[in-house]
């Protein structure tokens, strides 16, 4: 039983870092106006997603918006 509760407490602590090595969903704003602009990654997850999500926020930064929020 004790080597259960450890190969379960590994599998969580393994599954928690996965969830911590790329944002999902990331939050601009334009300082000017105030407005916020939000750009996510699909359910899916996919390279094609992160990719579309990547460009997304290089888009609303050259039209000067500011991160805010990543997560």
């Amino acid at each position: 039983m004790p080597r259960m509760i450890w190969l379960l407490l590994a599998l969580l602590a393994a599954g928690c870092a996965s969830f911590t090595e790329e944002h999902s969903r990331t939050l601009l704003m334009d300082r000017k106006t105030g407005e916020m602009k939000e750009c996510t990654v699909d359910k899916l997850r996919t390279v094609e997603s992160y990719e579309k999500y990547k460009a997304c926020i290089k888009d609303f930064e050259e039209k000067g918006y500011t991160l805010w929020s990543q997560y």
